[in-house]
């Protein structure tokens, strides 16, 4: 008869004996922690692999004998588990963090010879911690993972015999135990082929354990329902429907249900533009060159082909889209543009790789953000210099300047006169103020104070516009008081 030897372990200053035949045997209560220094740092396992370590203790301290992964938990070792490794008293501690999804309830079964326990983020769900000789016993529980990232360890003594142990975890997947819904999926990608005019979606793994198939649904814009596409267990589908037009945008989205019938939510919503489009535009006008640039947000996805800059123009009497050119970029400045305080209409168009283009009315759009409606600042002085008159007033002199421009067709908005001594070169301004439209002329007059000590006023007028350009000035003239 195999006899088990005496032995005995000192755990946080705690020691059982348990009578195992005529022998008595020491247990330990609880397993040491492992000293972060011990575990091989450079050992990484692939995602939900366990990393195993072995140690030639029960106490799982000092450093390990050997660091590996493991598949799975499943062994039955009849000698020294791993070299440098005792046949006996010796112990294996498994470790994995993995990404539990939704999370839900799920059973834990361990089954071993002598002592495992197992931990789910370092709380102790399983402990059978008992030399059983050479006969396995088993335990499960059943427990509810929180959602997200979990810690699963599997401490394993073997004190002498037969060494086995195993350990697994699964999902309960009936729905008398499983209400909680798997997470949406993520990582949902589209591409449009332009040639068949379909939509191909692809998505990322869900992290569900139990998860039964996927489905893909689509919605045109505009619209409030979803039409499902298909079931799948696959992680990518191209949708059958045939775009009709290339111009018609579709919201894509997709579903994860698991095997106890709990559907997700729908995953971000995607939305695909056969026709790409531009989202906006902008513009600003250079004075010192008279140009204009326009700036718009650049497409990226794969089915662009280029833009097309227009510009609204008069041709034959009429305003009409005029095409100034095609580019890649998503800039565009124009040939110099006339500053002559009017709006300019602009618009960009998208070709994709099929050869559809944006739509393309002949009629202004205040509202596509296409489309942009760019005011020009007035550049254009009036063109005519008033006529400038001068007599005497009460206070002095008498300085009058005269327009006689329709008022229909007046370009300016008032008069501004200015006076100086004669042979200095600066002007000071004596007037500047509209003119009373009522008037079937325009006019604007002061009364200056004179000079003095004989000398001498020259004086001269001008018409100025709500920009702030003014008109070439009159013609000087001079009086000597």
């Amino acid at each position: 008869m195999h006899q088990k030897s005496l032995v005995g372990a000192r755990v946080g200053g705690v020691m059982s004996v348990v009578v195992l035949g005529s022998l008595l045997t020491a247990v330990p209560q609880a397993a040491a922690a492992t000293p972060a220094a011990t575990v091989a740092a450079d050992t990484t396992c692939s995602t939900n692999v366990y990393k195993r370590t072995f140690y030639k203790n029960t106490s799982f301290s000092g450093s390990p004998v050997k660091t590996d992964c493991d598949s799975k938990i499943s062994e039955s070792w009849s000698g020294k588990p791993v070299s440098g490794a005792p046949k006996d008293n010796f112990g294996v501690r498994w470790s994995v963090k993995r990404d539990f999804g939704s999370g839900g309830p799920f059973t834990f079964t361990a089954s071993a010879t002598d002592g495992v326990r197992v931990y789910l983020d370092g709380v102790r769900k399983i402990d059978l911690w008992k030399n059983t000789g050479d006969t396995a016993r088993s335990k499960s529980a059943d427990l509810t993972v929180p959602s997200g990232k979990h810690t699963i360890r599997v401490d394993y003594v073997n004190w002498s015999g037969a060494a086995k142990v195993a350990f697994t975890y699964k999902p309960r997947t009936s729905a008398a135990h499983d209400r909680t819904k798997p997470l949406a999926p993520t990582g949902v990608k589209t591409a449009y082929n332009t040639k068949t005019r379909r939509t191909a979606v692809s998505w990322s793994a869900n992290k569900e354990m139990d998860l039964a198939s996927y489905s893909l649904y689509r919605r045109p814009v505009g619209s409030s329902t979803w039409t499902k596409v298909t079931t799948t267990t696959a992680r990518s589908h191209t949708d059958p429907l045939v775009n009709p037009d290339d111009r018609t945008p579709y919201y894509y989205e997709v579903r994860a249900k698991d095997k106890a019938g709990n559907t997700s939510s729908g995953s971000t919503d995607i939305i695909v533009r056969p026709l790409p489009i531009v989202t906006s535009l902008t513009g600003t006008y250079a004075k010192a060159t008279g140009k204009v640039t326009l700036k718009w947000p650049l497409n990226k996805e794969p089915h662009f082909s280029h833009y097309t800059v227009l510009s609204n123009d008069i041709v034959d009497g009429r305003y009409v889209w005029v095409p100034l050119g095609t580019t890649k970029s998503n800039t565009w400045t124009t040939a110099p543009v006339i500053a002559d305080g009017e709006t300019r209409h602009y618009r960009v168009l998208v070709t994709n790789t099929g050869g559809t283009t944006t739509y393309n009315p002949n009629w202004l759009d205040a509202n596509a953000p296409h489309e942009l409606w760019l005011a020009i600042p007035d550049g254009i002085a009036p063109y005519y210099a008033p006529d400038l008159t001068l007599g005497t007033c009460a206070g002095g002199i008498q300085a009058t300047a005269i327009d006689y421009t329709p008022a229909p067709i007046r370009d300016f908005a008032g008069f501004e006169i200015e006076r100086r001594t004669a042979g200095t070169a600066t002007w000071s301004v004596v007037l500047h103020q509209g003119f009373d439209p009522r008037r079937d002329y325009a006019t604007a007059t002061v009364c200056d104070t004179p000079p003095t000590g004989g000398r001498t006023y020259e004086y001269r007028a001008r018409s100025y516009d709500a920009a702030g350009n003014y008109s070439p000035a009159s013609d000087i003239t001079a009086v000597t008081w």
